[in-house]
């Protein structure tokens, strides 16, 4: 591992000015001709991992261009970690080989999988790339997992202080994970000789380079980004109200209009922030993750830790939850929680339910 990545993977320094995450699609360039000479391919590896993974197409320079694997460095390995993760709690708990396999504290019997980090970026095949006949569809999505803390447990500070509604763990470094898991959430065949990936088995097949490969391919695989960065833990003890909603998506929902309107007050793009949930078994609402979604940290989630910053964040939420976006109550659309980066969410996500729990929280304060 090379000294910046290393430094930065451990928060000594900050990645953005160092944007050492960055991979390529490696079209090829010696084999493809001016076609993909003019052609550079690169992502930061949170989005890379869906762009970019096998079997996607995208287009670029009037060709469609085809992910034909993960690509392969000589005498280097991709970083492995088995993992399991409750979609019905968000529970997510990751290991390496050779410890213990932890159990689940949601009680859920889950059997482990893999992901696999490719570090070293992906790779096209040595076909001709063609010109396309409409837009390829966006076929894979990221979901983001909390972890767990890199350091001491931080202090808890509640909110307000004359009748507490939200409690709040200072921001301190996390471990955050990025999850691709294929098209259903079946993962990938990944040979472990080529790179080559597929979402079926192929055996024999062709690698990267156009030989036959019989390498073994590893079944059901995840592709993983991690990374370490500020995280603000954040438990609303005000009783969630009485809708169809499952407290996951509910979670969820709240923690995407906090993304809103903590961008919104801290006068930052909201893509410089992120949001997942976690899990504690007391309370309605699960755990909320608000974290930079920049490796290393920006310090912009400890800015909510003053009391009436964070107050402004949930006004500022209310209003992007109050209706003026048109859509349905129990729906959500690109004005008021989707984003591109919450796709696997979208059909969950509901702005009313949001809506009352705001105005009703806000309430406490007044």
């Amino acid at each position: 591992e090379d000294v910046l990545s290393f430094l930065s993977r451990k928060a000594v320094i900050l990645k953005y000015g160092f944007p050492v995450d960055v991979v390529e699609l490696d079209t090829q360039r010696a084999y493809q001709g001016s076609a993909a000479s003019e052609v550079l391919l690169q992502r930061d590896l949170s989005i890379a991992i869906a762009e970019f993974a096998p079997t996607s197409k995208l287009v670029a320079n009037k060709q469609l261009w085809v992910s034909h694997g993960l690509k392969r460095v000589a005498e280097r390995e991709w970083p492995q970690r088995f993992y399991k993760r409750c979609v019905r709690h968000n529970v997510f708990l990751q290991w390496q080989e050779g410890e213990p396999e932890p159990s689940m504290p949601c009680g859920c019997n889950l059997h482990p999988r893999k992901y696999i980090v490719p570090r070293f970026g992906f790779i096209t095949n040595r076909d001709k790339p063609r010109e396309p006949r409409s837009r390829p569809p966006k076929i894979f999505a990221t979901r983001p997992y909390f972890a767990g803390l890199t350091s001491v447990e931080p202090d808890t500070v509640s909110m307000p202080e004359s009748a507490p509604a939200v409690t709040m763990k200072r921001a301190s470094p996390g471990l955050m994970v990025v999850l691709c898991e294929g098209r259903r959430g079946r993962g990938f065949y990944i040979c472990s000789s080529c790179g080559s990936g597929f979402g079926s088995p192929q055996n024999p097949h062709k690698g990267p380079h156009g030989s036959e490969c019989r390498g073994t391919l590893m079944p059901g695989v995840s592709l993983g980004h991690e990374f370490i960065t500020d995280v603000l833990q954040l438990q609303f003890l005000h009783q969630k109200p009485v809708t169809g909603i499952e407290p996951v998506w509910f979670g969820f929902s709240l923690a995407y209009a906090l993304v809103e309107g903590a961008a919104d007050v801290l006068e930052v793009p909201s893509t410089d922030l992120s949001a997942t949930i976690a899990y504690d078994e007391r309370y309605d609402i699960p755990p909320i993750i608000l974290y930079d979604n920049v490796p290393g940290g920006a310090g912009l989630v400890a800015r909510l830790e003053r009391e009436e910053t964070f107050r402004h964040c949930l006004e500022s939420a209310l209003e992007r939850v109050k209706g003026d976006c048109g859509c349905d109550d129990d729906a959500s659309c690109y004005g008021c929680l989707r984003s591109y980066r919450n796709q696997f969410a979208h059909q969950y996500l509901q702005r009313g339910p949001i809506k009352h729990y705001l105005e009703e929280l806000i309430g406490i304060w007044e």
